[in-house]
């Protein structure tokens, strides 16, 4: 009522003679339209201030990710996601090829038996007599060895890991499926990027551990092929310098039939 009073104080000094302030002020009708007017525009109002809180706060969020983008550990950090913490997200079981391939130990490697899938060699040659083996040769296979045992570390240590995102990750598709407003869904999505973030750099735990085995194993190979050509290389031109040696020997030999008298 006092808004409308002050609406009427204002428009006095426009109107004619005070008939026209009369009429408004005694009329029953105008003032409950006016009044009616005014409560629709304070519920426009409000709604406006609603609106612009959710566009406020939906910018803040688009800035927070743009801040966080490409970084699970970040993201999970910065939307409170408290079942791996920044520290375990980075971590990995895995191992790099280089560490791998310095602790290879061929003597290891002769007694390994694959937890009991395989047996070990037994350092006796077929006949019995005992020998010991050059055990530097058989790094390369002790480093498949270790490589076989790194991946079985990785999706041992990440699969429990994922498994866990996994649920976290459905649970948030739920809220989000009841969400009572927009802005409760934005940061619900913003949380189920971070799990997805996460899930994806274990993943790509898995897949490093099991390349590195790959590339060890055709390493392996390569060693393989390029040492039996060049034995072969090696054997041809051992051959090449005999044949040589005994034809240079031939011409020297003479002989006549006096000598076998």
């Amino acid at each position: 009522m006092k808004v409308l009073l002050l609406i009427l104080v204002g428009l006095m000094p426009s109107l004619a003679p005070a008939q026209y302030a009369v009429s408004i002020v005694n009329d029953p009708i105008a003032v409950q339209n006016h009044l009616e007017e005014l409560v629709k525009w304070n519920e426009s109002i409000q709604q406006l201030n609603q609106q612009l809180q959710q566009m406020q706060q939906t910018v803040q969020l688009a800035q927070e990710m743009k801040n966080v983008v490409g970084n699970p550990t970040a993201a999970a950090q910065s939307m409170q996601l408290q079942l791996l913490g920044s520290s375990q997200i980075s971590q990995s079981a895995g191992q790099l090829t280089a560490n791998l391939n310095q602790t290879a130990n061929g003597a290891i490697a002769l007694e390994n038996t694959g937890s009991t899938l395989f047996s070990s060699v037994k350092s006796i040659t077929p006949g019995g007599f005992s020998m010991s083996y050059a055990v530097d040769q058989f790094k390369p296979l002790a480093s498949i060895q270790k490589h076989g045992a790194n991946v079985n570390n990785v999706m041992s240590d990440t699969t429990s890991r994922i498994a866990a995102l996994e649920q976290q990750k459905a649970a948030t598709l739920a809220q989000i499926q009841a969400a009572p407003d927009q802005s409760t869904v934005q940061k619900l999505t913003a949380q189920l990027s971070a799990l997805d973030g996460q899930i994806a750099a274990l993943g790509q735990q898995q897949q490093t551990a099991t390349n590195q085995l790959v590339s060890q194993s055709i390493a392996n190979e390569n060693d393989r092929a390029m040492k039996a050509q060049a034995a072969n290389q090696a054997a041809d031109h051992e051959m090449n310098i005999s044949l040589q040696n005994f034809m240079q020997w031939e011409g020297q030999v003479t002989s006549d039939r006096s000598e076998f008298k």
